[in-house]
């Protein structure tokens, strides 16, 4: 098996076996078969999100809902707004 470039650490989890096809399955959709790649995906975003939160508990500002967050960090991500266009008066 060929050997990716940079350091890597191998570790083993233990998941229920629908789970273990959505994974799969992800991976084949989205990062060409690769689940180690999904995993560190998942884990870049778990790590944003952390950020976020701490950023937001030491702001004092209250809790973001999921749908805020997702938004925000979408918006950070620099995906815009989709505007609705005004019609212009006869």
């Amino acid at each position: 098996m060929k050997r990716r470039t940079g350091k890597t650490v191998t570790f083993s989890i233990s998941v229920d076996a629908e789970t273990q096809r959505v994974l799969k399955a992800e991976a084949k959709r989205s990062y060409g078969g690769n689940v180690s790649a999904l995993v560190a995906s998942i884990a870049k975003e778990a790590k944003r999100q952390s950020a976020l939160d701490w950023l937001l508990q030491r702001s004092g500002a209250s809790a973001m809902t999921a749908a805020e967050r997702d938004t925000l960090l979408a918006e950070i991500d620099g995906a815009r707004e989709t505007r609705k266009r005004r019609r212009r008066a006869a």
